[in-house]
């Protein structure tokens, strides 16, 4: 009997070692990945390559990750892809990680937070706004001191993306008063200086530069580094140092450039590119608005698309390489209207969801009030509940009434004053609200001492076309020129129809050399028109008029009567040409 007590007690104790070293390095080994994992997180915008190495370790450990350890590594990776610019890939795998409930609430809190960061990026401010908002309802589960800085981070990072400085500016100032890690003061103070910049708060010698410079060098954020000496570099442009810009940005090339941060390197190059022309070192602008150029293949519409396209269209005219020039000038034309047009979306989006937010407080008013009339009503009769219920309806179909008024109201006033604006045939504007229009341009370009140039042209021969032909192909003729011409306007120039067969634009900030390219580009597209589906064939051409500030002042009827008297000539010598008000 004691024999066997002492062989059931030794086959308990191997049973216990056994089941002591087959969990152990199991254990040891997750607690390994954990700590592989917090490094690489903490390291993530600091050191890019070792960052990249630590990934690639864990990726070799895919298949020994838990639930949660496998959720942290997606997140880190998605972080990497959208680091390098590969914004699509990231947003899928940050969405994988949101379609699992089961994560837990501080991974899909900062899946939320990157997803805004990438939108802002991406341009897709509806996108952030709503991952911005959802963050914010989870942020009452977060008890990461840490994550919660992060929120302000990110919503600093994003109100700056779109165009709101003002609260850019205000969670970056809260996130350097909560946080007492440099490298968290190192962020709040670049997005203070990217705010402040933005709403011309800042001055070259202003000292937020120093210390932002030296606390992101002793956290060694080269990232950050890299808009802090861009931004600087900028203002220097803005206050006509060119070469201090080119002396600044040179010195920071290799820290710039080893980021390997799309954004920034773009702007880094736009930025040289156009220092360097300013100072008329051509061939030096040209290398780097290329490279530019390439860095924004993958960011969409962007400002460093704007400048790098503007200075090699400028460096192809000053060349006299006319077609170079027009080339560059489309490609400009087009990054800054898509440039703007992406200031307004923000704007629009911005806009868009105080209005949902509005809406929501409503909605929570509304149902609250419905709750207390809903417990109102148990202390009433049948009777006085129908009653009740009757003066709902009432209410309902007053306000349904109302609303149907105020919107035929409304749409009322809009037709009459497309109407009154407009003209009947082609839709442009009419002479007496382009000439509105473009006086109130003038003002502008007179306070901002922009250049300004008025186009006038005129149909050859429309006369005949209407005997020859009729009427009705006359109007279709009128019709195509301005459906040809609205392409073609920018979106700040006014294209009107001021007379039977004559138009108008006046073009902002625009020098006449540029006007030129412009009313040449016009009567090109007006010869190409086909004219098939009148029935008929003949050719459309047109005799252009080309005047501005220099020549002719700031007076809208000396500029439109110059271009006239440049359009007779055109008329004289031969129609369907371009002349300069000399």
């Amino acid at each position: 009997m004691i024999r066997v007590k002492i062989k059931m007690k030794k086959l308990i104790s191997m049973i216990s070692i056994f089941i002591f070293t087959a969990f152990l390095p199991f254990n040891l080994n997750a607690d390994y990945i954990d700590k592989l994992l917090t490094q690489a997180d903490n390291i993530r915008s600091s050191d890019p390559s070792e960052f990249h190495n630590l990934l690639t370790k864990l990726a070799q450990k895919k298949t020994e990750l838990t639930l949660e350890q496998k959720a942290y590594y997606q997140y880190l990776y998605a972080y990497k892809l959208s680091f390098i610019g590969d914004f699509k890939q990231a947003v899928d795998v940050y969405n994988a990680i949101l379609a699992n409930q089961q994560h837990s609430a501080s991974i899909r809190f900062r899946t939320h937070l990157s997803l805004v960061n990438i939108f802002a990026i991406a341009k897709n401010w509806n996108e952030g706004l709503k991952h911005l908002l959802i963050s914010q309802q989870l942020l009452p589960q977060i008890n990461q001191t840490e994550f919660k800085h992060m929120s302000m981070l990110i919503s600093a990072v994003f109100y700056n993306q779109i165009g709101q400085y003002t609260l850019g500016l205000n969670y970056a100032k809260k996130l350097q008063a909560d946080v007492s890690k440099s490298r968290e003061q190192c962020m709040g103070k670049y997005l203070e200086i990217e705010a402040k910049f933005r709403l011309n708060e800042l001055t070259i010698s202003d000292a937020i530069f120093d210390n932002a410079i030296a606390l992101c060098k002793e956290m060694n954020e080269s990232v950050v580094l890299a808009g802090v000496y861009t931004t600087k570099a900028n203002i220097f442009i803005n206050n006509t140092h060119y070469a201090d810009a080119i002396t600044l940005l040179s010195s920071q090339q290799s820290l710039v450039e080893a980021t390997k941060y799309p954004p920034y390197i773009a702007y880094f190059y736009s930025l040289l590119a156009q220092a360097h022309f300013s100072l008329n070192q051509t061939q030096q602008a040209q290398n780097y608005a290329l490279n530019a150029i390439k860095f924004t293949q993958s960011l969409g519409s962007s400002e460093p698309s704007v400048i790098a396209n503007k200075v090699l269209y400028l460096i192809a005219e000053k060349n006299n390489d006319m077609s170079a020039a027009l080339s560059y000038f489309k490609q400009y034309a087009e990054a800054d209207k898509a440039y703007l047009n992406g200031i307004k979306a923000k704007h629009l989006a911005f806009q868009l969801a105080q209005h949902r937010a509005s809406e929501q407080r409503s909605h929570i008013e509304w149902l609250s009030q419905q709750n207390n009339l809903l417990l109102l009503k148990q202390k009433f009769d049948k009777v006085e509940a129908e009653n009740n219920q009757l003066f709902i309806t009432l209410l309902i179909v007053c306000i349904t009434l109302l609303s149907a008024f105020i919107y035929r109201s409304k749409t009322t006033q809009t037709k009459l004053r497309h109407l009154a604006q407009n003209d009947g045939l082609t839709g442009l504007f009419n002479r007496r609200h382009f000439t509105q229009e473009a006086n109130r341009a003038i003002n502008k370009c007179i306070k901002s001492q922009h250049p300004g140039s008025c186009i006038l042209f005129d149909l050859d021969k429309f006369k005949s076309i209407n005997d020859t032909y009729g009427h009705k192909t006359g109007d279709w003729v009128l019709k195509n020129v301005a459906n040809t011409c609205k392409p073609i306007v920018r979106t700040v120039d006014i294209l009107a129809r001021i007379g039977g067969e004559e138009f108008c634009v006046f073009l902002p900030n625009c020098s006449k050399a540029d006007a030129l390219v412009i009313a040449e580009e016009y009567r090109h597209q007006l010869n190409q028109i086909n004219t098939a589906d009148t029935g008929f064939e003949f050719t459309i051409s047109g005799s252009f008029g080309v005047s501005d500030f220099t020549t002719s002042g700031h007076s809208l009827e000396k500029l439109i009567a110059d271009a006239d008297s440049a359009m007779y000539d055109a008329k004289t010598s031969g129609r369907n040409r371009v002349c300069l008000f000399k």
